[in-house]
């Protein structure tokens, strides 16, 4: 999820489930994984069981990281001369500031054709939103981080 408006950005991850629904969900899988296992196992078929097993734990960490990871956010604010950074992963929150004058907007394609957007100023730089966008909307804050960037100097 992004949001830019003209001083702020701000970047999520997609966390449109809430944990009622993820558990609901969860719930429902081992009912469904479980009848479907427990036929196999009647029928003869034992190996079943612990696949179904080890599938419905593989499941139930992926939804732990992705609700642990929920309330990440990425954040650019544009406060006088300065670009103020704030990037919470796991509730640590990291700030760093860049003065407006100084500040480089770069965009970076990896060899998978990724791009990574660097935000930065003298020998240090910070990456944004490697995990919450697209290579578009890395473009489109790229071009309008600049524009405002442009406009303060």
């Amino acid at each position: 999820m992004l949001s830019i408006c003209e001083t702020q950005c701000i970047t999520r991850p997609n966390a449109s489930a809430s944990t009622e629904s993820v558990c609901k969900l969860l719930l429902s899988l081992l009912v469904f994984s479980g009848l479907i296992a427990l036929a196999f196992l009647h029928v003869g078929a034992w190996m079943v069981l612990p696949f179904a097993g080890l599938e419905l734990v593989l499941v139930v960490l992926a939804f732990v990281v992705v609700l642990r990871h929920s309330g990440d956010y990425e954040k650019i604010t544009f406060v006088q001369d300065q670009v103020e950074i704030e990037q919470s992963v796991l509730g640590e929150i990291k700030h760093v500031r860049f003065l407006c004058y100084w500040t480089r907007i770069t965009l970076r394609e990896g060899e998978n054709g990724k791009t990574s957007l660097w935000i930065g100023s003298h020998h240090q730089e910070v990456e944004f939103g490697r995990g919450t966008m697209d290579n578009a909307q890395r473009e489109q804050v790229a071009s309008h981080l600049k524009r405002i960037l442009l406009k303060t100097k």
